[in-house]
């Protein structure tokens, strides 16, 4: 069976999915995961897109990207899973593929930006692995409440409309990720991310694709059930 083409717009956030093989583990030790955001950095820069969210765990990482043309985003994973594997390979010794086939990608309507990138940085308090999300040193979520973070990310609009300064958008933040995931929000966005597909409200799909030749494709979306509510 041919595989499904991607969804992806320039100018518009995707939210990105690589598993280990097997579920095996790909970031072993912080170095390997200072290695993957040090080349995440670089390739996104080499082929223009912007990071604007991240959480690595032990066997899978999230991302939150915005590509500036179409292309940007195949060519900014395929760079970084290339060397991130090579590299792997020979600091553990490990022959064969470390990736579950290819990336998972998921466009995202901008009105649900924020509950994705949310859903990023709690991963590791979903998953059992901290108790707060600032107690995980390899997300995002520092960098958005004024912590020591990579510096180098670029805040999405929807973010920049927390408040007019630095402080109000960290605060604004900092309150909006205490609310946590509802399970909605949270069975929304695993299932989209997991078969790769567009996270739209049925408003911004019909905008979106209106007198574009993926309109056909449209019904392979799956919808949420319901509005995420807004920030």
């Amino acid at each position: 069976m041919a595989r499904l083409a991607r969804f992806v717009i320039s100018g518009h956030a995707m939210h990105v999915m690589v598993l280990g093989h097997n579920r095996e583990t790909i970031f072993p030790q912080d170095e390997d995961r200072r290695v993957y955001l040090d080349w995440l950095r670089i390739a996104a820069k080499d082929f223009a897109c912007q990071v604007h969210a991240f959480a690595l765990l032990p066997n899978y990482a999230h991302l939150l990207l915005t590509p500036s043309k179409e292309e940007s985003l195949a060519r900014t994973m395929q760079s970084l899973g290339r060397r991130y594997a090579q590299y792997f390979n020979r600091q553990h010794r490990h022959t064969g593929t470390i990736w579950e086939g290819r990336f998972r990608s998921s466009l995202i309507d901008p009105q649900f930006f924020l509950q994705c990138q949310r859903f990023i940085e709690l991963t590791p308090v979903r998953v059992g692995l901290e108790s707060k999300p600032e107690d995980f040193r390899w997300t995002s979520y520092r960098d958005h409440i004024g912590g020591k973070g990579e510096g180098w990310l670029n805040d999405h609009p929807q973010f920049w409309a927390l408040g007019n300064t630095p402080f109000e958008r960290q605060l604004a933040w900092l309150n909006y990720v205490k609310e946590g995931v509802a399970p909605s929000e949270e069975k929304a966005i695993t299932e989209h991310i997991a078969r790769s597909r567009p996270w739209l409200s049925p408003e911004f799909a019909a905008s979106l694709f209106k007198n574009n030749p993926k309109l056909p494709l449209l019904s392979q979306v799956i919808r949420p059930r319901g509005r995420p509510k807004k920030l």
